[in-house]
Parts: C-alpha cells; structure tokens; sequence
C-alpha cells in the first residue's frame, strides 16, 4: 500500500510541472500573439489618423524614450506626439521581434523597427528611413496588453552625414 500511494505521489509530481510548464509556453504564445497584432495595430491606425484608437495599447503612465528626442509622459502626450509628427509628413513603421519574455501579468519584447518618413510641405527634415533596436515592457491590463515602457535607440538615418 505504501509503495503504491509511493508510486503515485511520485508520478503527480512529475506530471504537474509539465502541466505548469504546458500552460505557461501556451499563455506565453498568446501574449506574444497579441503583442504582435499590437505592433501591426499600432502604425495603421497612426498612419489612418486614428491616434486615440492607436493610444488604446498604450497604458495610462506610458513612459517613452527615443534616442535624441525627450521622453514621452502618458498617453495623451503620446497622442498629441503622434498628431505633430503627422503635421510634417507620413510615418511608416515596421516592427520585428527579436527577443519575447513572459513574465505572466508582464511581457518584455526586444526588436528592431525600420521607420519611414516622407516628408510633406511644412516638413523641417527630408524625407528618410531610420532603423532603431527597441525595448518595451508590456503590462496585461482589463483592456489587454498595454505598452508600459518603450525605449528605443535609433541609428542614425540612411544617407545622414
């Protein structure tokens, strides 16, 4: 009877963390599955105009650092950034994962953008493309996952001197 209930523990032991683990990897692919979508998201409804909607992926106490420029403070300063930026011309962004960790109500993505802006008639800079390495930490919130923090190093733009 012993070695049976023995038997027994020992096995549900060795089952459960591979139920743990199965669950984890399946959360995991999720996360990433939404984060991904979000990075498609995010430049469409930009380059549509549709900066509140776009906004919605980011949380309330956003906190965005971008190489040269000064930080971005909330959402609503990410909006209006946003706004300005279309007043000079169009924004194309492409992004690409590179690195993805699941922290469960957390997630931190490592990647690289390739932006491209053409300028329009009240454009102070020329038309380029510029590619940054980025770092966001997402937060899973009631309106799914939402990027807390966002820094990003930009190389200096194709063609600058």
């Amino acid at each position: 009877m012993k070695t049976r209930f023995l038997i027994l523990l020992v096995t549900l032991a060795l089952a459960i963390p591979k139920e743990f683990r199965a669950q984890a990897e399946a959360e995991s692919a999720e996360a990433l599955a939404a984060i991904e979508k979000a990075n498609a998201e995010i430049p469409r409804l930009v380059l549509a105009g549709e900066y509140e909607a776009a906004g919605a992926y980011f949380a309330e106490d956003v906190v965005q650092m971008i190489t040269g420029q000064p930080p971005i403070n909330g959402r609503q300063a990410w909006i209006e950034a946003q706004k300005q930026a279309a007043a000079i011309g169009e924004w194309k962004l492409e992004l690409e994962v590179l690195d993805f960790e699941y922290l469960g109500d957390r997630a931190v993505e490592r990647g690289r953008g390739v932006q491209t802006f053409t300028a329009n008639e009240n454009s102070p800079m020329p038309s380029m493309q510029m590619v940054g390495d980025y770092m966001v930490m997402w937060v899973r919130s009631d309106e799914g996952w939402q990027i807390k923090w966002d820094y990003v190093v930009v190389q200096p733009p194709v063609g600058a001197k």
